[in-house]
């Protein structure tokens, strides 16, 4: 831990004037919203695998003769799963001689100190969530670990924008083209309005979700009062895009990024294994240090490339 400019400022000494742990402030972190645009499997399987059933045209002009038509065709399906993990680890003796001495105790072992549980449930379980949504599930770029070297940020799982992006090149997602997102507000509601017309009008009655960065999403409401007037926009359905069941979101883990799309919940899956391990933590005392460890299995993906609706932006 860096405690330097705190024992800079306050002194290499603890004396009780008060303060604890209410005086300990940090900058928000993001939840792990995005999972919830998936549709939970919990499993043991590494890989999740089912079929594409396609079944095409039947009906044809009568002849005498037999003239088959052959449609039913199956296609593979796989989903992945990846293995996480947390190693972090502290020496608590060190806060004894700062105005942090609050968080140590008088117990023998650091691991029971008060520091160790704050450290646990103020610190670690909500940056884990952080940087689930921030840098793995939507941008993540899967890359296989070295031995012995720290793993890169956002290299644990392939997220669900590079999923996408892996499906328009294998040709399994045909993205829509509408060109760069505009950055006027009102062309804005425009693109998205077209966007949502260009859909495969079997899914028009299906509610869904048009997952975007938040950036973009707030340039379509602002530009939705310029195009139907304040009134219109400030009600229940105000991320409702207009004569659709689609739904406008916006995701931390689209941060920066063009991508705009939706497919029916449904085909959205999330996999889970030992994911409790977010929040349960094998603590271990190594002499004065404490080394906490956890570790889980999490993967996201689309059973039916085909349905993922989205435009050809990155």
């Amino acid at each position: 831990m860096d405690i330097q400019d705190v024992v800079t400022e306050y002194g290499a000494y603890y004396q009780d004037r008060g303060q604890n742990i209410s005086r300990l402030y940090q900058v928000l972190r993001r939840k792990l919203a995005s999972e919830s645009m998936f549709t939970t499997q919990l499993t043991d399987d590494t890989i999740w695998q089912a079929g594409k059933v396609s079944f095409g045209r039947l009906v044809q002009a009568y002849q005498k003769g037999f003239t088959p038509i052959n449609p039913l065709a199956f296609d593979p399906v796989q989903i992945k799963m990846f293995h996480h993990k947390v190693d972090t680890s502290e020496t608590p003796h060190d806060l004894e001689a700062s105005w942090l001495g609050f968080l140590a105790d008088n117990n023998v072992s650091p691991k029971d100190w008060p520091f160790v549980r704050w450290w646990i449930e103020q610190q670690i379980v909500n940056q884990i969530e952080d940087d689930m949504e921030t840098l793995e599930i939507g941008k993540g770029v899967r890359v296989e670990p070295t031995a012995g070297v720290v793993g890169a940020a956002g290299a644990g799982m392939d997220g669900f924008l590079t999923i996408i992006k892996q499906h328009i090149a294998g040709t399994r997602t045909t993205p829509i083209t509408m060109g760069v997102v505009p950055t006027d507000e009102v062309e804005m509601v425009e693109y998205v309005e077209d966007l949502c017309d260009q859909i495969d009008e079997k899914y028009w009655s299906q509610p869904m979700e048009l997952n975007m960065n938040e950036r973009l999403k707030k340039r379509y409401r602002r530009g939705l009062r310029k195009v139907y007037g304040k009134d219109t926009v400030d009600n229940a359905l105000n991320d409702t895009v207009k004569d659709t069941n689609i739904t406008i979101v916006g995701r931390a883990s689209m941060q920066g990024k063009s991508r705009i799309f939706c497919t029916p919940k449904d085909n959205s899956i999330v996999l889970k294994k030992k994911t409790q391990n977010q929040k349960r933590f094998d603590v271990q005392a190594d002499k004065r240090q404490v080394n906490i460890l956890t570790d889980w299995w999490y993967g996201v993906g689309f059973i039916l490339p085909e349905l993922i609706f989205c435009n050809d932006q990155e």
